[in-house]
């Protein structure tokens, strides 16, 4: 087990790293708020998610920062489009940046983040 330096969002394990004789892995659980986020074209409603930081899941845990790029759908006008889903969460303030984009827009939103009660999901 690697301890990480203590941080805000600091974990005991890295996320998805199996320690040895075990099969389970933990996963840090954060809990992200997100404020309502609009341009001419699109609107994202508020919104409180919560994350499970797993490398498996395409999650990448850094020293300053987790991170996620991958794809997604979204609903616009009743119809499901393609789009691509980025997340970053800064480890020492919580500070989070979601930005969803399509081939034509894009809409960022920055929220905070925290450690859930738990101490984290298992697999």
């Amino acid at each position: 087990m690697q301890v990480m330096r203590n941080g805000f969002l600091s974990l005991l394990a890295l996320g998805a790293l199996t320690l040895e004789g075990h099969a389970q892995t933990l996963v840090a659980s954060l809990e992200c708020d997100f404020p309502l986020a609009s341009t001419d074209d699109w609107t994202m409603a508020a919104s409180t998610l919560q994350y499970y930081i797993d490398t498996a899941a395409g999650w990448r845990v850094n020293q300053d920062s987790f991170s996620f790029d991958g794809p997604t759908n979204i609903t616009i006008g009743g119809k499901d489009h393609a789009a691509s889903l980025s997340i970053t969460i800064s480890r020492q303030s919580g500070k989070a940046t979601k930005t969803l984009s399509t081939e034509r827009k894009s809409l960022t939103v920055s929220g905070e983040c925290k450690k859930m009660d738990s101490s984290g999901r298992k697999f």
